[in-house]
């Protein structure tokens, strides 16, 4: 697991998405600092006869060179609603780093389930070749004095062939399980190992006022009220002090002497806009109606979820407990059988019936279990 979110891509992307906004933050705060800049102009408007520019407008030249320095004032509110849209932005983003992992754990963790039960289901197979493998021996002496015929000792030649080949396959399938399990954590190791039994406790509270799914709605309506006061914020009447000093001059030979300064306050306020505001705030409100639709539907259906699953469980832990008592049965039985074929007393196809049946029910077992682990899993990241 901690292999899986120390590669992920994904989250490393989202991290650096973090530190992006961080420098977006910076960059608001520098915009509310002073702003200086420079402008060089030089321009000649020249008269041939009765032809060329009004010299009482163009001055016949203008040569300037100004270095402003502009000060927005009152910037306490922009500066705190943009300031909030960058808390928000950075909420979301942890928010979805937080949703991403529990997907990439999820992932993780039921692909460990399921390789789990490939190695079950391996162990088991070869547990069962063992049980089949010793009862060669003592059958063959009773084919050769006459007990039992010679095809019951073929039929369980042929048994153990076959499940030979189950192990093989099973082999394989737990292989194939395994890589994809090291290929979803970026773990570049292709040799076999042995799983040990996940313990999947749940952990998740079931609170739907806690999920990240509603989490993520409540963000997105204070993301909502923080895009009107944005767009408030562009109607607001603007205020700046501004100073600059430099040269502006008309003719090249009294530029040392027109060297200068100048200071001052400028506004700029909107008065007409086309509506455009208004209309900006419909399209807000729809955005409004369509979260709430989504979080109402989202709270009605987080608990049927929940009660599904739940029920899910309940059930498959009663399968559970029939199976295991089931396989106990069995266990006795073919105990039992060893013995009576040892004496002679029961028909060795009957044994192996009831060690075909026993590998059906451990089957059903390792597969049931494997249910339950996944409901778990289900339970546990339920968004």
């Amino acid at each position: 697991m901690n292999a899986g979110l120390a590669n992920s891509p994904m989250l490393l992307d989202s991290a650096n998405q973090h530190s992006s906004n961080l420098l977006d933050s910076l960059r608001i705060l520098a915009g509310f600092r002073p702003q200086v800049t420079s402008t060089g102009n030089i321009m000649v408007a020249p008269v041939a006869g009765k032809f060329g520019y009004d010299s009482a407008i163009t001055n016949g030249a203008n040569y300037s060179g100004v270095v402003t320095v502009e000060q927005p004032l009152f910037n306490g509110r922009p500066r705190r609603v943009q300031f909030q849209n960058i808390t928000l932005l950075n909420q979301a983003l942890r928010l979805n780093v937080q949703l991403s992992e529990m997907d990439l754990r999820k992932s993780i963790t039921a692909q460990y389930i399921t390789t789990y039960a490939d190695y079950s289901q391996l162990e088991f197979n070869r547990d069962l070749l063992k049980i089949l493998q010793r009862e060669q021996p003592a059958l063959k002496k009773l084919v050769q004095n006459g007990v039992y015929l010679q095809t019951d000792y073929l039929n369980l030649n042929v048994s153990i062939h076959t499940q030979m080949i189950a192990i093989k396959k099973a082999a394989l399938l737990y292989r194939d399980d395994l890589h994809a399990l090291n290929l979803l954590c970026g773990i570049n190791d292709r040799s076999e190992v042995i799983l040990l039994k996940p313990q999947l406790p749940v952990r998740n509270t079931f609170l739907v006022s806690r999920s990240p799914q509603m989490l993520r709605l409540r963000i997105d309506s204070l993301r909502l009220q923080n895009a009107r006061e944005l767009l408030d914020l562009n109607y607001r009447p603007r205020l700046s002090a501004f100073v600059d000093g430099g040269v502006n001059a008309i003719n090249p030979r009294n530029i040392p002497h027109n060297f200068g300064t100048s200071f001052g306050l400028s506004f700029m306020a909107v008065i007409y806009d086309g509506r455009q505001r208004r209309l900006e705030y419909s399209r807000l409100r729809l955005r409004e109606i369509t979260r709430q639709k989504y979080r109402d539907f989202y709270v009605s259906q987080y608990q049927t979820q929940v009660n599904q699953l739940l029920d899910r469980l309940k059930a498959t832990d009663d399968l559970l407990n029939e199976i295991r008592a089931q396989i106990d049965a069995q266990q006795r039985l073919i105990n039992i059988y060893k013995v009576e074929i040892a004496n002679g007393l029961v028909r060795f196809t009957d044994f192996i019936l009831n060690v075909t049946n026993y590998t059906t029910t451990r089957n059903d077992l390792v597969q049931a279990e494997n249910d339950r682990l996944q409901i778990l899993n289900e339970l546990n990241y339920l968004k």
